[in-house]
């Protein structure tokens, strides 16, 4: 799995040395919290800080994919709830996370770095795509993302954004009960860990080749 990882990594940034379009690197920074079986529908619950690298190679004013590897943990008590079951059952867990993406942003209004005559300083956008979760202590699993933001342009190369995101996994394991209430197959969408993570992200501008007259006149 290390491999494809650096192999994909490799193949985004020699794409943008050789290509020379537009792209940014930059770092992560934020909480991750966990919902699951110990803690099914808390917000912001025990979050835990999230550290990260990430790479967007930008198609056009409206789509971009990005690549990013971000170091975290995740934890729960049942203890720190008042549920008469989970005090009985007094499960809990931390775990050191992992986590590779490669996901599309769609932004709703044109953005382009630096900014051009006729894109926005300021855009929301949503993004989605693909994960791999790896755990250090319980199960590991890939995971689809889903994600909110809003991005703005702070220097001629420089964009800050913050994203609220949520990681759906295909394990229902990241907290060490694995299907502690017995649903069968059909309720496993349900019954599966998420990761939720809350930060912001600051990007560097590398290359931009799409700020020309042709380009220009297509942002809408």
């Amino acid at each position: 799995m290390y491999k494809f990882i650096l192999g994909i990594l490799f193949f985004f940034v020699g794409h943008s040395v050789f290509a020379q379009n537009s792209s940014d690197v930059g770092i992560i920074a934020g909480a991750n919290y966990y919902l699951g079986d110990i803690n099914p529908n808390k917000h912001l619950y025990s979050s835990s800080p999230t550290l990260g690298f990430m790479y967007r190679y930008n198609m056009g004013p409206r789509y971009a994919l990005r690549t990013s590897l971000s170091f975290g943990n995740l934890k729960g008590n049942d203890l720190d709830f008042d549920n008469k079951y989970q005090q009985s059952r007094a499960g809990s867990f931390e775990t050191e996370l992992v986590d590779f993406s490669i996901q599309m942003e769609f932004n709703f209004q044109p953005f382009l770095v630096p900014l051009s005559s006729r894109a926005k300083r300021f855009s929301p956008y949503i993004t989605s795509g693909l994960s791999y979760v790896s755990s250090s202590s319980t199960t590991s699993s890939f995971a689809i993302p889903m994600g909110v933001g809003c991005k703005y342009i702070i220097g001629k190369r420089w964009t800050a954004a913050v994203e609220w995101s949520f990681k759906k996994t295909f394990t229902d394991d990241l907290d060490g009960l694995s299907d502690p209430n017995k649903l069968n197959i059909a309720n496993k969408f349900h019954n599966d860990d998420w990761i939720s993570f809350l930060g912001v992200t600051l990007t560097l501008q590398l290359f931009n080749d799409l700020q020309c007259h042709a380009y220009d006149r297509i942002v809408k």
